[in-house]
Order: structure tokens, then sequence, then C-alpha cells
């Protein structure tokens, strides 16, 4: 079993004439968190929304990783998650 959730408010790109930054971008910078870097990623992060549409400096991501019990997603919610220096909101993914 695993879990999925949202970071909302995380930094698109540097420069609004640059390209949103990439999957492995957003993966290296997720793996910062001490939090996050001990989970077992089974969906890399990606842009929720179409990177063409991302036309402001901040969008949400979306990962999932391995979480048998529901416990990391739990302890996740309550965690002081950043993102590229910033403070990012996590949620839970609701289909």
């Amino acid at each position: 079993p695993w879990s999925k959730i949202i970071l909302s408010g995380v930094f698109a790109h540097t420069h609004r004439d640059e390209p949103v930054y990439s999957s492995d971008t957003l993966h290296e910078a997720l793996l910062r968190n001490p939090a996050i870097s001990k989970l077992d990623i089974t969906q890399n992060p990606r842009w929720i929304r179409p990177s063409e549409f991302i036309d402001g400096f901040k969008s949400s991501i979306s990962f999932a990783f391995e979480d048998p019990d529901g416990s990391n997603l739990k302890s996740l919610l309550k965690t002081n998650l950043f993102m590229f220096g910033a403070p990012v909101r996590a949620k839970r993914w609701v289909e």
C-alpha cells in the first residue's frame, strides 16, 4: 500500500520567462526534507497542472510513497516541509 500527497505553494521557476522546474529538479528539492528523504518514493513528484498552463511563480505537485499502515502520511501532514527554500503546504491526495 502507498499514500499520495499534494504539496502546494511550490516555486515553479526562478523567472517567469524560464521553463518550470523538471521532475528531476523537483525530486532533488523534495529529498532535502529529512522526513521525505527516508521514504520509499513510488511516484516521482510532478506538477498537478500541465506545465504549459503554469503562469505564476508557484504551483502544486503530487508524489506517492510506500505507506503500509498510513503512519507516514499522518506524520508528513504534521511536518513543516520546504522546497527551494520556502515552506510548502501538504494535503492528502483525494481521487
